[in-house]
């Protein structure tokens, strides 16, 4: 063996010996790093929400009949279940004239869904899209509301705003227009006119005469008097507190009962034909009706709560559902009628029921048996 072999060799364990310890460097090296950024990344998605939403159109200036494109985009976690809003009563006067839901997109551990909406309109003027709520179900079972930003769309007429040029600006007065000089055929018509007003008003006024006598001995039937909505909906809260649906296990069946009192009071109490209306409808409603800001948004996220529970297959705990019949009932006590708001009126019988039969004792609302004197 030559020196020049002997010295080749023996350089071959320590090369491989090198590359291997370069190697493995690099490993830890990289490990470290990815380490290093696991909490980082933990922290950011921490502060990610369950559910985000959010709306856009385009284009935001059109003539009447255009296109108009609305994109709803949501992105949730995935075991969250949505609720999307009554699109179609939401953004009238606009006319929706289609849509199209795409298919879900899943990245990142998150899903995103998009639904698009295809709107015209046929009136000029600046009209908008308001807020629309998005309900939703965490897997903890936690339920919450999410809005969108209001849009606005300029809606531009057709026709040009000026005519050609010649025509731009104020046009002339037109020269004034020569009234007949025989007025005696005006003036007669109008007397006949007034003599036979006259006549019929005393002709009238003899027929009643003569007819009174007749008339007084018809004694007309004793008026019923109307009972407040504030006591209506406090006894409708005891009879459901007494047939206890949520100690039955049937809360589906206790949102449905405590829903429809709660719109029974608001039509009867705000005159707001709450019955025939979605829970977006509601909400744009109750802002023209007597009711604070507060209210209405409370009114909204409880209706939206329970539409989840009677229609979305969400079942609240006992706790949650005892809490939701407490809410009522305080939402009922801190909105209904109290005689301090309109002057008194003789024979009103709306200060004698707020001040006396509906205003009950408030211990039994924990559940089982109910503690409230009827009377």
């Amino acid at each position: 063996m030559t020196g020049r072999e002997h010295t080749r060799v023996g350089s071959w364990p320590r090369a491989r010996a090198l590359v291997l310890a370069v190697a493995g460097s690099a490993a830890l090296v990289t490990l470290a790093l990815v380490v290093a950024g696991l909490p980082a990344l933990a922290q950011e998605r921490r502060g990610v929400p369950p559910v985000s939403a959010d709306a856009t159109v385009e284009p935001s200036t059109v003539t009447v009949g255009d296109r108009i494109r609305l994109t709803l985009r949501v992105e949730r976690d995935p075991e969250v279940r949505i609720v999307y809003p009554d699109v179609l009563s939401g953004v009238a006067p606009l006319d929706v004239l289609g849509d199209a839901a795409l298919d879900p997109i899943t990245r990142d551990g998150r899903v995103f869904e998009e639904h698009v909406y295809v709107l015209a309109a046929f009136e000029t003027g600046q009209l908008g899209v308001p807020q629309l709520p998005f309900a939703y179900v965490a897997a903890s079972g936690d339920s919450g509301i999410v809005w969108t930003d209001s849009l606005t769309i300029v809606i531009e007429s057709v026709i040009p705003d000026t005519l050609a040029e010649e025509d731009a600006g104020p046009r002339d007065i037109k020269p004034p227009v020569d009234l007949p000089r025989r007025v005696w055929p005006f003036v007669l018509a109008a007397a006949l006119v007034a003599g036979a007003l006259a006549g019929l008003h005393y002709l009238r006024k003899w027929w009643r005469a003569r007819s009174r006598p007749a008339a007084e001995k018809e004694e007309p039937p004793p008026p019923v008097p109307r009972r407040s909505a504030h006591v209506v909906a406090f006894e409708r809260l005891r009879a459901l507190e007494l047939a206890d649906p949520i100690g039955r296990g049937d809360t589906g069946g206790f949102y449905v009962a405590v829903t429809e009192i709660l719109r029974l009071y608001l039509r009867d109490r705000f005159g707001v034909d709450a019955m025939d209306m979605t829970t977006f409808q509601l909400s744009v409603e109750l802002h023209d009706a007597r009711i604070d800001e507060a209210e209405v948004r409370w009114t909204v996220d409880y209706l939206s709560h329970a539409d989840l529970a009677k229609f979305a297959r969400h079942h609240p705990t006992e706790e949650r559902a005892r809490d939701d019949f407490r809410g009522a009932w305080d939402f009922v006590e801190r909105t209904r009628f109290r005689e301090q708001e309109v002057p008194e009126v003789d024979g009103g019988d709306e200060g004698e029921d707020a001040a006396g039969p509906g205003a009950p004792d408030r211990a039994g609302l924990d559940g089982g048996e109910s503690g409230r004197d009827d009377g």
